[in-house]
């Protein structure tokens, strides 16, 4: 990755003198910032700007270390070949016209990625904006000249995005609001070979980037890059596109990417310790937030002092932080002294910390009432961050931002600035903010927001290639028959096959019995006791409800007896019926495990039964796991008080539940032929379990790579 990031010499095959076109805009972004050697190639001219043009890049008389590319799609796998010739470093491929586009385009992109594996040469893009260095002042990009290069400022945050042109208008604006500066800003495009893991991997050994923030439409290689999170300590937050249906398809027309299960992705991110971004914007502020302020550990627990100069704002500022799980400092009574001292005799103190009638009261003074109740709410040991609220402009309020920089640095405790007023005495104060380190938000709601990421960070384990399951909960050796069928059956088992592979594997099931002549209902119904459960058992068939096949609630023999003749008329003699013994109340969940085709085998828990599709409250995790993470992912669902007894309910043992999980993510990793497990309901109460539906999904027997 060198190459791409500190080339001494760099080629441009495509570059023109036609000031409309992109490989111009490349040449003169690389003029204006790159210091080293510059080598237009195009055999229509002499001369570029001045700079001696090459008709191909064999003419070039010394070696290449970074080559950019802007010419047209079906030109490139000869013009690779040239560059293999040559020995260039590494080439960057910034036209489109490939996977994106159709399948001619998708055969160019192909070819890319075999020239890759052949030559060993590295290739990104295509379709990318390229590269932009804040650091070092470098544009490689085919962006507008006179634009990025005047607004480039350097900073501790770095892009990935999967976009272009999105990249380069959203980095301008970025730059030219003052909001934050950047590191490195890298547009990856279609992912022809570097990928967004290279690119993080390499991000998170730089000096100058303190966090990364991406755009990213899918994951080439879910797990390494669940990895990288994983083991680094700088803060990785991801904004997922293509979460919708619509999303999705989106998705696949811009970058040629396979949007992929969201749920899946988000429970990975989670498991892995990266923060989720809802939109462009957000995710520049909880990069520039965390790349200031690390997370807060030990006994920081988001207990925050507001500063304001409204009442009004204080109240919404104290909704804001309850919706985001902050809680409204209580103020020691030292703390409430010193800030009484600066009030009126009527004044009450209280936080939210209301200025402004110590402001009236010290009008005329030299007191800056700003730092001074700042200064008392941080040495308050029951206050871990604070937050103020000023207006920019007011001549009688007064806010000291090289003393207020001072303070929190010496405190230790972050400072956050929700700033309005005149415009432009903003929008200078938010500059010298910036570069004070301090954060400046025009927006309440996402000042909170961003404080409320530094007391929320989502724990992280070991890397997943390290970890081993745990020995609590591990699936058991399956039976010789359970074997068999796992290595010779193939697509959905019926309810009674799945669970007894279920079974096999320690997972418990309710008590049944399989009834396929009216002869045997009595004995079965005695054997079970009543109520009972009858279900028609078909080949092939899943949705047993759909079809009414599933009879409830019965309550004696003839009861059993004509839902037995009921179920075998619906399937017109050709199937048999289920008897279950009826397992009256407990939490009905939702256990399953995919195999996702970025994150490979992963485990599913969620709320079940009837209300599964209706509430769609179910988190993912990447197998194997950890009982820590089987615990963590329970507690990330919505609906999670129903396991601490929820309306006089019996309270669930959730270490039951995770013990499942981890038993499910061990099958799933032992047995490569099993696609998918679904079990709905797994009935849970106090310190049991068991599995009242289940289906087991298995591969084709010649396809069985995990």
């Amino acid at each position: 990755m060198h190459c791409f990031f500190n080339p001494r010499s760099i080629a441009v095959i495509g570059a023109t003198p036609k000031t409309f076109k992109g490989g111009y805009s490349i040449i003169k972004n690389l003029i204006l910032t790159f210091k080293g050697r510059l080598y237009p190639v195009n055999p229509q001219y002499a001369e570029i700007e001045g700079i001696p043009c090459f008709p191909s890049i064999a003419d070039i008389p010394e070696s290449i270390d970074l080559v950019i590319l802007f010419i047209a799609a079906a030109m490139v796998p000869d013009t690779l070949e040239q560059c293999a010739r040559k020995g260039v470093g590494g080439i960057m491929i910034e036209s489109g016209g490939f996977a994106e586009t159709d399948e001619k385009g998708k055969n160019v992109q192909e070819a890319i990625s075999e020239f890759v594996k052949r030559t060993g040469i590295r290739v990104w893009g295509p379709n990318c904006m390229g590269l932009v260095d804040g650091i070092r002042g470098y544009v490689f990009s085919f962006t507008d000249p006179k634009v990025l290069p005047a607004f480039l400022l350097p900073g501790p945050v770095s892009l990935i995005v999967q976009s272009g042109m999105l990249s380069a208008g959203f980095v301008v604006d970025i730059l030219s609001h003052g909001i934050t500066g950047f590191s490195k800003v890298c547009s990856i495009g279609n992912k022809a070979d570097i990928n967004e893991s290279d690119v993080l991997a390499y991000l998170l050994d730089d000096p100058d980037t303190r966090s990364v923030g991406l755009y990213l439409e899918s994951f080439i290689d879910g797990r390494r890059f669940l990895d990288l999170c994983r083991s680094s300590d700088k803060p990785v937050i991801v904004l997922k596109g293509g979460k919708s249906s619509k999303g999705a398809q989106a998705a696949i027309s811009h970058t040629a990417s396979l949007a992929g299960n969201y749920r899946v992705a988000s429970g990975a991110l989670a498991q892995a310790g990266a923060y989720e971004a809802k939109d462009f914007k957000q995710l520049v502020d909880f990069c520039r937030t965390l790349a200031l302020n690390p997370p807060r550990r030990g006994n920081s627990r988001g207990r925050i002092a507001v500063i304001t100069f409204s009442g009004a704002s204080g109240i919404v500022c104290s909704d804001f932080m309850e919706e985001q799980y902050l809680t409204v400092a209580d103020l020691s009574e030292e703390t409430k002294i010193r800030l009484g001292r600066l009030y009126p005799e009527w004044m009450p103190v209280a936080n939210p910390v209301d200025i402004w009638p110590a402001i009236e009261q010290h009008s005329g003074t030299d007191l800056n009432i700003y730092n001074l109740a700042i200064e008392a709410v941080l040495d308050d040991p029951g206050v871990d961050a604070v937050i103020v609220h000023s207006f920019a402009g007011h001549s009688r309020i007064r806010l000291d931002l090289d003393e207020i920089s001072r303070q929190s640095s010496s405190s230790g405790k972050p400072v956050f600035l929700w700033l309005l007023g005149n415009q432009e005495v903003v929008f200078q104060a938010q500059k010298k903010a910036r570069d004070l380190g301090l954060l400046v938000f025009q927006e309440l709601y996402r000042a909170v927001e961003c404080l409320s990421i530094l007391f929320q960070r989502p724990g992280t384990t070991p890397p997943l290639r390290e970890k081993q399951a745990a020995p609590a909960g591990k699936s058991r050796q399956p039976s010789a028959d359970v074997s068999s069928l796992l290595e010779k059956a193939e697509g959905p088992q019926d309810e009674r096959i799945s669970k007894s592979i279920l079974h096999s594997f320690g997972i418990p099931i309710v008590e049944e019995t399989l009834i396929r002549d009216l002869s045997q209902v009595e004995a079965a119904a005695a054997q079970l006791g009543f109520p009972v459960v009858m279900k028609g058992l078909q080949p092939g068939l899943v949705h047993k409800t759909e079809q009414g096949l599933v009879e409830l609630n019965i309550g004696n023999l003839q009861a059993a007896q004509e839902s037995f003749e009921r179920l075998m008329n619906k399937m017109n003699g050709r199937g048999s019926v289920l008897l279950q013994k009826q397992i009256q109340g407990g939490a009905e969940l939702i256990l399953g495990a995919i195999r996702d085709p970025q994150f490979g085998p992963c485990v599913m828990i969620g709320i079940g039964g009837v209300l599964a599709n209706l509430i769609a409250d179910t988190v993912f995790a990447v197998a194997p796991l950890e009982r820590e993470e089987a615990l963590d992912a329970i507690g990330r669902l919505r609906t999670r008080q129903i396991f601490d007894g929820f309306r006089g309910a019996k309270p669930v043992d959730r270490n039951i539940i995770a013990s499942l999980m981890i038993a499910l993510g061990d099958v799933m990793i032992r047995y490569p032929r099993i696609r998918e497990i679904d079990i709905n309901p797994l009935l849970v109460s106090g310190d049991n379990a068991v599995a009242v539906d289940a289906t087991v999904v298995l591969k084709q027997p010649d396809s069985n790579k995990g």
